[in-house]
């Protein structure tokens, strides 16, 4: 028999009982629009904090210092180290999978003014022209981060971030206006791009203000780094590179290497690795109850199918009676559940659709709701979506189809 004769039937089937057609799609569609929208919850989230985490930097290892804790070689804890220029080009020479290595200066400044305004204070920065590169710090349209000519002419530039801008700005009119500081003018040459959300790794990049490093150092005679900032070639080695700076280091500094709270690491790759982690197990979490959602579907599909059957006994044992054969009589079962299945997928995914349009456009001002209030369907999540909906139906036609093609014709035409 042709496929298309066990469509007709089903069909027709269908048209006789209506209201139970109507109501099983909708059972189904429930759960199909239960799972699409909390896998795309979880998706927008997972694709959110990716964007992020992307604002840090490439493969980016933060290092301080502070006073040893440990006694190493007969001098005594409680030693103050600092970092230097001089430090970044040993580590750059002695790990050759660092690919930079760049050192910061910072301090808080006050007296800060440009025409009538006044910012009470900013955190100046100054780092080199790679700093930017590696920690993807981008200028709004117009503007700039610092360069080599501005390090090398220790110029009086600088490039701020929007929050501490606004203070004193406005951000449509900013760039190359001046400001001083401390009676010191400087040139706005840049604006730090808006994002999505601030990826804070040692404090707000947004709320921060960078001038030449060079330029820093002749006008406060800072002759240490506050930290140094590291971006490595392969994510992999992160591992292995944090425990070489702290071997390197020590070398140079005579302290235990087992010394941890010497060299403070904050490593950017094992944070974005964890949190990742984090998300898929929230994903898998959100995945877990809409597939249950969408078992219970399945579960009141086998019902209404194996009450359908039952319905039906009579009928089953004329067409077994006049020599239909079992995987006809299961054709026409499955087909009859892959129908129901096709039309609440449909009708649940134009629902999901629906409410995660509807949930976009949605005005929202608080980042942790702008965080969380970002569903995306993506591709995986359809495809992810389809999978389990096949399987349950499957399931869900196949048993009863099975019980149905092993009726007895005899007994089946003696149902009453």
């Amino acid at each position: 028999m042709k496929k298309s004769y066990f469509l007709k039937l089903a069909v027709s089937e269908f048209h006789v009982h209506k209201k139970r057609f109507n109501l099983t799609v909708i059972a189904i569609s429930w759960g199909v629009c239960s799972i699409l929208v909390l896998l795309a919850f979880g998706q927008g989230m997972k694709d959110r904090l990716a964007s992020t985490l992307k604002g840090i930097g490439d493969n980016i290892i933060m290092i301080r210092t502070r006073r040893t804790t440990l006694p190493f070689a007969g001098l005594p804890t409680g030693r103050r180290i600092h970092l230097n220029k001089e430090d970044t080009e040993l580590l750059k020479k002695s790990i050759p999978e660092i690919k930079y290595a760049g050192g910061a200066y910072g301090r808080w400044e006050s007296n800060v003014i440009a025409g009538r305004k006044e910012a009470e204070y900013i955190e100046l920065t100054g780092v080199d022209a790679g700093y930017g590169k590696v920690r993807h710090l981008k200028s709004e349209s117009g503007g700039r981060f610092l360069n080599s000519k501005d390090i090398a002419e220790k110029r009086k530039v600088i490039f701020m971030g929007r929050k501490v801008a606004e203070k004193l700005f406005d951000l449509n009119d900013a760039i190359t206006k001046t400001l001083t500081i401390n009676n010191v003018p400087f040139t706005l040459i840049g604006l730090l791009e808006k994002k999505e959300m601030s990826a804070n790794f040692g404090s707000d990049e947004d709320s921060r203000s960078y001038i030449p490093i060079s330029t820093f150092k002749a006008l406060y005679g800072n002759r240490h780094y506050n930290r140094i900032v590291i971006s490595i070639k392969n994510a992999d080695d992160s591992e292995y590179v944090t425990k070489k700076i702290r071997k390197v280091l020590a070398a140079k500094y005579r302290f235990d290497p087992k010394d941890n709270e010497v060299v403070r690491v904050r490593d950017s790759i094992f944070m974005i690795k964890k949190l990742g982690a984090v998300m898929l197990g929230f994903q898998v979490l959100l995945g877990f109850v809409g597939g249950i959602t969408l078992m219970i579907s399945g579960v009141g599909l086998a019902n209404i199918m194996y009450a359908s059957i039952k319905r039906r006994t009579r009928e089953i044992g004329v067409k077994i009676a006049i020599g239909a054969r079992p995987n006809q009589i299961m054709k026409q079962i499955i087909v009859e559940s892959f129908i129901f299945s096709v039309s609440g997928g449909l009708l649940g995914g134009a629902l999901a659709y629906t409410i995660i349009y509807f949930f976009s456009k949605i005005p929202i001002k608080n980042p942790a709701l702008q965080f969380v209030m970002n569903a995306r369907l993506s591709f995986s999540v359809w495809i992810t979506t389809a999978i389990v909906l096949s399987i349950i139906t499957f399931l869900a036609g196949y048993f009863p189809a099975k019980s149905a093609s092993k009726q007895n014709p005899i007994d089946s035409l003696r149902y009453e």
